[in-house]
């Protein structure tokens, strides 16, 4: 930080203790966006530094109670629906406009987008139109396969990326990705993982009952073609008699009725497709030893990140920034090949020595503190503002 390093220490103390202001913007409904926005805005209020958070949510967003009860002030907007847009687009320029003056009032220091939404492009026009810094948050360098909408959120993040003042990765596959695709966007780019924000939930696995207690697996996620849930389903065939494990698969998505079709009998499979609450979730994360990640393709997950936070240890499939995410072997295990017979192998590892979990999940709690002590967001948010007051 050029300003910082430029003080006396006087003058640092007093840049320390000089407040800040910021904008958390996300307009989706709920997932993974909610969680991401919820979880930096806790981190940066709960920081040595003096930060007053602000945030802009969707009036929709069905996990708005949440944030109310965390007790950070909200300025909701009104987003038209794909519904209703043709009755309100004619209003909503002057919506957008109206809104980014409302949060102009705050004099904020930055606004970030936690994640890209619906019309969040245009709404990075009219807080720039007003000298606002934007960060923009890259979950991914482009659409998996089988994404949702994928044209659309190609084009919109890539304007996004384009128009931002800062652009933060989550891990380091995303960042170059990122400057291959778009080149000027190296150079105001920050890599800050994902799991920096989230909370330490607990410091071990809980210990196995006895030592015949199966080894409790878990899938939770939005179930994609890419996440690779027929992989995981070929690796388990040889092991359908095995009683050394039993797996949960929870989640929803448009494979819901494949997944049903093939676990469907299966002794050692609990099924419980559809949308998973918040409290159902942490449910699953604190009782199970071993997150599965059978993905064909990633950049990073969220829900490693919330295994990480329950210091759970997940299997990882060699793919995007998976095994990044993990320490490359610290956190959890990386299958040796990407296909049906390298995922078996390394689920036999563990059913063969279930020990080796108590020593991932010390490496999990390890990880994830180590990266939440570099403080990458604060040091992001001071550097953005010691340029401004130069």
């Amino acid at each position: 930080m050029i300003c910082i390093n430029s003080m006396t220490g006087s003058e640092q103390s007093k840049a320390h203790e000089r407040s800040h202001r910021i904008v958390l913007h996300y307009w989706g409904s709920r997932g993974g966006g909610s969680h991401v926005t919820l979880n930096l805005a806790k981190r940066l209020s709960s920081s040595s530094q003096n930060i007053e958070i602000l945030l802009s949510l969707a009036q929709h967003n069905s996990e708005v109670e949440e944030f109310r009860r965390s007790g950070y002030r909200i300025i909701p907007f009104a987003r038209p629906t794909l519904r209703d847009l043709w009755r309100k687009a004619w209003s909503l320029p002057r919506a957008l406009s109206r809104h980014a003056g409302a949060l102009a009032a705050f004099k904020p220091d930055a606004v970030i987008i936690t994640m890209n939404s619906p019309f969040a492009w245009p709404f990075i026009r009219a807080l720039q139109k007003r000298d606002l810094k934007v960060i923009y948050i890259a979950h991914d360098a482009e659409p998996h396969p089988g994404d949702y909408a994928a044209t659309w959120q190609r084009v919109t993040q890539d304007l996004l990326i384009r128009r931002a003042d800062r652009v933060v990765t989550l891990s380091n596959s995303v960042t170059r990705r990122l400057a291959e695709r778009i080149p000027p966007s190296s150079p105001k780019t920050t890599m800050i993982p994902l799991e920096a924000v989230y909370p330490r939930k607990r410091a071990q696995l809980p210990a196995r009952k006895a030592a015949g207690e199966p080894v409790r697996l878990l899938f939770y996620g939005r179930l994609l073609p890419y996440k690779g849930l027929d992989l995981m389903a070929e690796a388990l065939k040889p092991l359908k008699d095995d009683p050394r494990w039993r797996l949960t698969l929870a989640g929803s998505g448009p494979l819901e009725q494949e997944v049903r079709s093939v676990f469907t009998g299966w002794p050692q499979v609990d099924l419980e497709l559809g949308w998973i609450s918040d409290q159902r979730a942490t449910q699953l994360l604190s009782s199970h030893h071993l997150l599965l990640c059978p993905y064909r393709e990633a950049s990073q997950s969220g829900v490693i990140a919330e295994a990480l936070s329950w210091a759970m240890p997940s299997l990882v499939m060699p793919t995007g920034a998976l095994p990044e995410q993990i320490g490359h072997g610290v956190a959890g295990i990386i299958a040796e090949t990407g296909d049906a017979e390298g995922l078996g192998r390394a689920l036999r590892s563990i059913l063969d020595q279930p020990s080796l979990l108590a020593s991932l999940s010390h490496g999990a709690a390890k990880l994830l503190v180590e990266r939440q002590n570099k403080n990458e967001w604060i040091k992001l948010i001071e550097a953005m503002t010691c340029q401004d007051r130069q």
